[in-house]
């Protein structure tokens, strides 16, 4: 294995020889040379579509459409008993489920009597009392043909009952369910909140009355369900209002009764009581600040007169009128004595008597002063008295709104009770007038927007649809047929793929003759027809293993194969019998000693051969050969032998290699195939050169590559592959660009 992996021989792709893969080239070729498996294809499922297209009934569908109104029509200004639809996804979805719910379909079918339809009931449909699994519109049609009993017998079918039986009367039903919402959609239209109900049916009429009544009959189910929620809402409130009253005539009284009962004068939300000792409390401080207030008055006072300071700064002495009209009269004496100073002096009489009215004027100051003292300190004890009455009264009253407190508790927890009852009753009260009068106004918050019209065209796939579907189908499974067909085909076919999947040369295409006369052989052909295509491919053959060793040209050639049947003693008798017409000594050498045939080839009935002459039995003149028609010499092999390897390998074997390369000028030998026996592998260390070849799309690459293993394990002297039997008009559709492909482009220069 490492031998082959040394010369080249990696798995490459026969579809394509290019790294990147499968180019639009390569493509074009696989679809033209496998047009045969894609138009059967083609053909075979498109007429099956048609006829299927043929057997389906036409069905119609027809849509109404239904919007849940996100407006709110408010006749009056009241909330609703049973609040609208939201509008958001989940609530539209979720009425698309009551729309396909089974409740709603039941309603719409007994609303139109569809459950003694025969579209629906089974058991009024032509396959009488069976019940098919839903197979589609494709499987009701296959269903169609097929017998009951097997469709029983598969499951498919269930086994007729009883007519009128229960349980086959419940069956029809669920099937005619199933088959109703087979045909039934329903579906948001985008994201608007319009809702699409569809149905299909084989009556374009009653398509568009299925699909409107089912549209009406959800949206009278929403409004029927408001206004019984609005009933039954009235009607609760209804009879609850007379309890509720009763509640509230009893607490009232309650409350009522415990005033009366403990003297509780209710004042602004307050007690009697409480008001007045608030009232109390409020003079206790006003007097309290006034009796402080004349206190720090007479303190200040009498600090000022105790030190001698002048006393005008303090506010009684600063307002009293008479302070104010003595301080006048200081005044203008001052200003008098200071006008006298001028022209007496201080012991004339006047300024005298001016001193002494000023000393009378401080007298009556200070005789005032002590007036105001003397009223502060009265101020005092009647403020102080006043706050000592209060204190008493505020105590002694306080006393009693304690006792008057433990009954208020209780008198506030019986009018909680007789307003929670009170106003519980009036939201009763109001909403029971509100639900009576929303029964007349009460609208479905789904409305329908547009009606089914009975449809012109059916909706169901015809003929055409079926034939368009089914020849798109056929056509790509065609091509992936040919595709994989192609990508398991591993036959060689070019040189190129010898090159890259062998890793030995590729020297040349032999094409294989369809045209050829009765008893006639291809080495025949090449002398008849010396300037065909047949000719010149032998011909570059002949020239690629001379021009193998320009120096030292190969004399003794072996030509070989995997496998029998690839052509191998074709080629190397119509080698040799080229050589033989190129004017050159040429020998012939069979060394197929297990399936001898090149003397049938030319017709010869040789007397001694080969085995004969390795056992010492004739000579080399006596075993020879000569064929006049081609020229050349012929070594063949009369009988078979028990051990052919040891012949093939003794020193006598390469005595007589030697000397018939002395000689001949070419020397040709056929040898065994590779694959099964290892004759070939011992003589190709007699050649010279090793010719493999291969059959034309039927040697794959894997074969090639054990056959060529044989021959890289003794190291002999390969020279390259050759393709036998080529089919040139087949071989050009590949589109290689070799030279199999130019034979059928050069015919003119060929003489076929």
């Amino acid at each position: 294995m490492a031998a082959v992996e040394s010369a080249g021989l990696t798995n490459t792709s026969m579809i394509s020889t290019e790294p990147g893969g499968l180019d639009l080239k390569d493509l074009v070729a696989i679809l033209r040379r496998r047009r045969g498996v894609i138009m059967g294809t083609v053909l075979v499922i498109t007429a099956l579509a048609v006829l299927v297209g043929l057997q389906i009934t036409p069905k119609y569908t027809a849509k109404a459409l239904v919007m849940i109104d996100p407006r709110q029509a408010k006749v009056v200004d009241v909330q609703a008993v049973l609040q609208g639809l939201g509008t958001d996804a989940p609530t539209v979805e979720t009425q698309v489920r009551v729309l396909k719910s089974r409740n709603h379909i039941e309603k719409v079918m007994e609303n139109l009597g569809l459950f003694s339809d025969p579209e629906f009931n089974p058991q009024l449909s032509d396959r009488g009392g069976n019940s098919p699994i839903p197979l589609g519109t494709l499987g009701e049609v296959l269903a169609t043909w097929l017998p009951d009993e097997w469709l029983i017998a598969t499951g498919l079918a269930e086994e007729p009952r009883p007519e009128g039986s229960p349980v086959q009367v419940e069956l029809a039903r669920q099937a005619a369910i199933e088959r109703f919402d087979g045909r039934f959609k329903v579906t948001q239209e985008g994201r608007s909140y319009v809702i699409g109900v569809s149905f299909t049916s084989t009556d374009p009429k009653k398509a568009a009355l299925v699909a409107n009544r089912a549209a009406e009959l959800y949206v009278e189910g929403q409004r029927r369900l408001k206004l019984d929620a609005t009933v039954r809402a009235s009607d609760f409130l209804g009879s609850r209002l007379d309890a509720l009253k009763a509640d509230v005539q009893r607490a009232e009284a309650a409350v009522a009764e415990f005033r009366k009962a403990n003297k509780l004068v209710d004042a602004k939300g307050a007690s009697l009581k409480e008001s007045q000792l608030a009232d109390l409390s409020r003079e206790l401080i006003t007097a309290r600040a006034a009796l402080a207030e004349t206190q720090a008055k007479l303190r200040l006072v009498r600090e000022l007169r105790d030190r001698g300071e002048e006393l005008a700064s303090v506010a009684d002495v600063l307002h009293s009128p008479v302070i104010v009209d003595l301080r006048r009269q200081e005044a203008q004496l001052l200003r008098e004595e200071s006008e006298l100073k001028t022209f007496y002096g201080e012991r004339h009489p006047k300024m005298l008597n001016l001193i002494n009215e000023k000393a009378n004027l401080q007298n009556k100051v200070r005789t005032e002063v002590d007036r105001i003292i003397k009223n502060l300190e009265n101020d005092v004890k009647v403020a102080a008295s006043r706050v000592a009455s209060l204190e008493r009264e505020t105590a002694a009253l306080g006393a009693q709104t304690a006792e008057q407190r433990e009954l208020l508790v209780q008198l506030r927890q019986l009018e909680r009770e007789a307003e929670a009852s009170r106003q519980l009753y009036e939201n009763f009260l109001q909403r029971f007038k509100e639900t009576n009068e929303q029964q007349g106004i009460v609208e479905s918050d789904a409305r329908l927007i547009s009606v089914a019209a009975p449809p012109e065209k059916p909706s169901s796939p015809g003929p055409m649809l079926f034939g368009a579907v089914g020849f798109t189908g056929s056509l790509m499974l065609g091509t992936l047929l040919a595709l994989l067909l192609e990508r398991l085909d591993s036959g060689l076919r070019t040189g190129r793929q010898i090159e890259e999947a062998l890793g030995i040369p590729a020297l040349g295409l032999v094409p294989r003759l369809d045209r050829l006369k009765r008893r006639q052989h291809p080495h025949q052909y090449l002398l008849a027809k010396p300037l065909s295509a047949y000719a010149e491919s032998v011909r570059a053959i002949f020239t690629s293993l001379r021009l193998s060793n320009v120096d030292d040209p190969p004399k003794v050639v072996l030509v070989t194969s995997s496998l029998p049947q690839e052509g191998k003693t074709t080629l190397a008798l119509s080698l040799a019998t080229f050589a033989a017409r190129s004017s050159q000594r040429v020998l012939l050498l069979d060394l197929d000693l297990r399936h001898p045939s090149i003397h049938r080839d030319l017709d010869l009935r040789p007397e001694v051969g080969f085995v004969e002459l390795m056992a010492g039995e004739a000579t080399l003149e006596d075993v020879i050969v000569h064929d006049e028609e081609t020229g050349i010499d012929l070594l063949p092999v009369k009988k078979q032998t028990a051990n052919p390897t040891d012949i093939l390998g003794s020193q006598k074997m390469r005595a007589l290699v030697a000397e018939l390369r002395a000689s001949y000028d070419f020397v040709v030998i056929d040898s065994a195939p590779l694959l099964g026996v290892t004759d070939s592998k011992i003589a190709s260390l007699l050649a010279d050169k090793v010719l493999f070849v291969a059959q034309w799309e039927k040697t794959n690459v894997d074969t090639a590559r054990n056959g060529l293993m044989h021959l890289l394990e003794v190291k002999a002297p390969i020279a390259g592959a050759v393709l036998t039997q080529v089919d040139i008009k087949r071989h050009a559709m590949y589109g290689y660009g070799d030279v199999g492909q130019y034979y059928g482009k050069y015919q003119r220069y060929y003489v076929n």
